[in-house]
């Protein structure tokens, strides 16, 4: 019986179009992860999913050089599927199966450890930071830990254990009455103490972050999870490049969660996220376009343009997580109107929302005008208003408000269809 079940793992191995790709590009010869990545076109946690099933499938090794990890095809696993395959082609091939009174000692023991293992991989923990920008209650209710962003207002530190503590109300006010306000990476160590707990503690997890397009924190957290892997190779944490921020994080997240009580595996929601993320499409609309490029966000000349006396712009996010001026309109509502217009013409028509996220720095009134819009708009079952928190806010300024779904297209498909 154990026979069959390391040969099942040979099938699963080519029973995937991805799958295949990779066994003919490294048919060449021995290639490192971004390679394969870059190939294929598809993200790590993507890449990492297969690459564990072709591994324990004995087809294809690993081998760990520093920080790095390079895949190859093993001539004796390549042998053995080769074989494999003959015979189970052949006539000869006549596999035991238990009889019905039969003991099935092993049998029993293989899936009583089986159902261990999935149930073990299922429990992960979802991490954010705290630029993802859900409901507190929300957060608390589905045990969502959050990696606070380092957020600096008028030379005093927040989001610290022992530093001074501030209201979101009392945040924009300041910024109202000109101060200044500036964010940081979350110190690498923190990363790695926490990844390290984890670890420890035989838990899996998924990270969702920040946007790498606008914070090196997605590349800090996965470096300090690869140091982890290294002194812990059981660590399966699995840090998703959100490509966004604000409620796109929050959207990843609740799909995350949904994914989780379905019962997938921390490994399994990640590779699903890394193809679903492409589809968050996220629109907003600010007062003062100056905070996005103070924040090195945007570009200075966009920004003067986009500041013009009653000009509203309208901006997305790209594919590559960056932000992009894309209309400019005359006046709030305008903005508002142009935001809904996209949004209906992202999804099917007839289409029907899930979730609709409407985050906002401090201008609650637009937020709800905003939501009403949408509901007469297209047919969403849930909509959400959400205070963005300082960590978003201190780069848009007072005044902002977005809207936040999922689209019946990527975001290149998107750019491809309104801005070509």
């Amino acid at each position: 019986m154990t026979r069959h079940i390391e040969n099942t793992k040979v099938f699963l191995a080519f029973s995937d179009t991805t799958r295949l790709r990779v066994l003919d590009f490294l048919r060449d010869g021995e290639k490192s992860a971004t390679a394969l990545q870059e190939l294929i076109g598809t993200g790590q946690s993507t890449l990492s999913h297969h690459m564990k099933i072709l591994v324990e499938s004995g087809i294809i090794t690993a081998r760990k050089w520093g920080k790095w990890t390079y895949y190859s095809i093993c001539e004796s696993g390549g042998d053995y599927a080769s074989r494999l395959l003959r015979l189970l082609a052949s006539k000869t091939f006549a596999p035991h199966l238990p009889h019905e009174n039969e003991p099935e000692t092993e049998l029993e023991a293989t899936i009583t450890n089986n159902k261990r293992r999935t149930n073990t991989m299922k429990h992960f923990t979802i991490i954010a930071d705290s630029s993802c920008d859900l409901p507190p209650e929300y957060l608390k209710e589905h045990s969502i830990e959050i990696m606070p962003i380092p957020l600096t207002l008028n030379d005093a530190e927040y989001n610290t254990s022992n530093g001074p503590q501030i209201s979101d109300k009392e945040f924009y006010d300041e910024l109202r009455n000109n101060g200044t306000a500036k964010t940081s990476l979350i110190n690498p160590d923190t990363f790695f103490k926490s990844f390290t707990e984890y670890a420890k503690q035989g838990k899996d997890a998924l990270y969702i972050v920040l946007s790498s397009g606008l914070s090196a924190t997605y590349q800090s957290a996965t470096l300090a999870y690869e140091q982890v892997k290294e002194s812990h190779p059981e660590c399966n944490i699995y840090p998703i490049d959100s490509i966004g921020a604000t409620a796109v994080n929050g959207l990843l997240v609740m799909l995350a969660v949904k994914k989780r009580a379905e019962g997938l595996s921390a490994e399994e929601t990640a590779a699903w996220l890394e193809e679903k993320k492409n589809s968050i499409l996220g629109l907003f609309t600010v007062d003062d376009l100056m905070y996005l490029h103070r924040g090195g966000r945007l570009g200075k000349l966009s920004a003067i343009s986009g500041s013009l006396l009653s000009i509203k712009p309208v901006l997305n996010i790209q594919p590559d997580g960056k932000l992009a001026l894309k209309n400019k309109v005359r006046g709030r509502v305008a903005a508002l109107k142009m935001m809904v217009s996209q949004l209906k013409r992202s999804i099917a028509p007839n289409a029907k929302l899930d979730t609709v996220i409407i985050p906002h720095t401090d201008c609650e009134g637009d937020a709800q005008k905003l939501a009403e819009m949408v509901k007469e708009a297209v047919d969403v079952k849930e909509v959400i208003i959400t205070l963005m928190s300082p960590v978003i806010g201190a780069h848009v300024g007072p005044g902002a408000v977005a809207v936040v779904f999922e689209g019946d297209m990527t975001r290149a498909e998107y750019e491809e269809k309104f801005y070509k």
